[in-house]
Order: structure tokens, then C-alpha cells, then sequence
């Protein structure tokens, strides 16, 4: 992709195609991934979870025409909205703190960690928060964690592009869970 390809590639993105996206996807992610890890020693669902972000923030961006111009090429651009996503990440992980009485949402994964009697409770409680989440992210959702769906199986029932889109799509909505939980004071940040 050349630098003089920007205003071209903000008229298909405008214009509602996806092609300038993948493409983009498809060149630096790899090298993305490899910088970010060995730069910033993230892990590799890290580096994938900033690096889907910065897409979608410079998708959202164009879109929304806060970005007409770029003074760098795409790849700097792309690649610094990725470092700032990534250090978020990295700091939000560090900073995160469960309560005993709840279910410990580690790397998009529930794993147990309290007592039988507190179970209902906490599952209760996931619910309630699921409950607040629009319907598309409990579907995700559900079919991540309770039917056990795979990525590619995911986009195909939820009709998305791709597995990387599905993956895309759950990663937020676990974002958007936690922050329910939160407001239901059950998961702290310090």
C-alpha cells in the first residue's frame, strides 16, 4: 500500500467496502504482532486484540470523518493506535482485581473460583449483566461459552465476514461484559 493510497482508500471505506480493511488486515498483522511482542512483550492475544482494535478505531475514524488526513503513512498510524491499545490492555490486566464471590473472567475464559453456596449468586449475577448487553453480543456470547462454537462456526451462524470478525465481535463483547459486572460493583479496578 502505497501512501498516496490513503484518500482512496478513505472514498471505498465511505463508500462501504470492506476490501481496503482486509487488506489492510492482511499486510501488517503478522508484522504487527511481531513487533508488538518482542517491543512491548505482550502475548500474542494481546498483540491480536490491539491490533484488531486499532482497525476498527481506524475504521470507525474514517467512517466517521474525524480522519481525512494522514501526515504518516497507514502503517505508522495503524501501528500507534495498536501500541496505545496494547498498553491498555496490558494495564488493564495488571490492574484487574476479582472478588472471591464471583467468576474469574481471565483471557475471555470463565474460570472458577469460589465456594459451591456462592455459585447461583454469581451466575446470577452474569446473567443480570448479560441481560444488559445488546442481543448480538449475547449471542456471541452464548455460543462462545455455552453451545462451545468455534470462531469460523460463530460467523457463519452470526452471518459475519469471518472467524477474525467473530473474534473481533466477542472480544468486545466480553469488554462490554466486564464493564456491566462492574457496574454491578462486582468486579473492581483498582
Amino acid at each position: 500500500m502505497k501512501q498516496t493510497d490513503y484518500k482512496d482508500i478513505f472514498k471505498q471505506i465511505r463508500a462501504g467496502e470492506e476490501a481496503p480493511i482486509f487488506e489492510m488486515y492482511k499486510n501488517f498483522h503478522k508484522e504487527f504482532l511481531k513487533w508488538s511482542t518482542y517491543q512491548f512483550k505482550a502475548t500474542e492475544d494481546q498483540s491480536k486484540d490491539a491490533f484488531q482494535e486499532a482497525i476498527l478505531d481506524f475504521y470507525q475514524n474514517v467512517i466517521s470523518g474525524h480522519l481525512t488526513v494522514l501526515t504518516c503513512s497507514l502503517k505508522t498510524y495503524l501501528f500507534e493506535i495498536g501500541k496505545h491499545k496494547l498498553l491498555n490492555i496490558q494495564k488493564k490486566e495488571a490492574r484487574l482485581t476479582y472478588n472471591d464471590t464471583i467468576q474469574l473472567i481471565d483471557n475471555g475464559e470463565f474460570e472458577s473460583f469460589m465456594d459451591e453456596e456462592n455459585k447461583e449468586y454469581t451466575q446470577e449475577q452474569i446473567s443480570q449483566a448479560l441481560e444488559e448487553l445488546p442481543t448480538d453480543c449475547q449471542e456471541v456470547l452464548r455460543l462462545y461459552y455455552f453451545k462451545e462454537y468455534d470462531m469460523e462456526s460463530i460467523s457463519r451462524e452470526m452471518n459475519y465476514k469471518n472467524a477474525d470478525t467473530a473474534k473481533s465481535k466477542k472480544s468486545l463483547c466480553m469488554k462490554r461484559l466486564i464493564q456491566e459486572l462492574a457496574k454491578l460493583s462486582k468486579v473492581f479496578i483498582l
